[in-house]
């Protein structure tokens, strides 16, 4: 929903700017899953869990997937697993003092707990309606 939300605010940005209707498409979430979204952190990380599951899988362990144990604090992660029966459907949810008191936003302990697993963010160009002639 998210691809949605901000391929209908740059249409609106540039059907507005320019007085023109104009038709977008989204195409759900396959940009979002690409390998350049990935952080350096996340990609390690997620490496380090394939290892440690053809590791538990070759020892014979099953019913388990990997996780990531991240204490609170400094940014850090130790390997651990959890019982599929556990894991499987059940979503886990935000921490309540991640959302902000209008429950519209997260809090700045959101963003210091996300900051690591982000990394760098890329740097996006805006758009220069200057250089696009309007139609007559």
């Amino acid at each position: 929903m998210g691809g949605t939300s901000v391929a209908m605010v740059v249409h609106r940005m540039i059907s507005d700017k320019l007085g023109v209707r104009g038709e977008f498409q989204v195409v759900q979430s396959l940009q979002m899953c690409a390998s350049d979204r990935m952080s350096q952190l996340d990609q390690d990380e997620a490496y380090q869990c394939g290892r440690e599951a053809v590791r538990l899988a070759t020892s014979g362990q099953s019913g388990v997937m990997v996780s990531l144990v991240r204490p609170e604090g400094e940014y850090r992660t130790t390997l651990g697993t959890v019982s599929l029966k556990e894991a499987a459907g059940r979503p886990k949810p935000i921490h309540d003092h991640f959302i902000d008191d209008a429950a519209n936003f997260v809090t700045p302990a959101y963003l210091a707990y996300a900051r690591p697993l982000v990394g760098e963010l890329t740097a996006f160009s805006g758009l220069d309606f200057g250089l696009i002639p309007k139609p007559r």
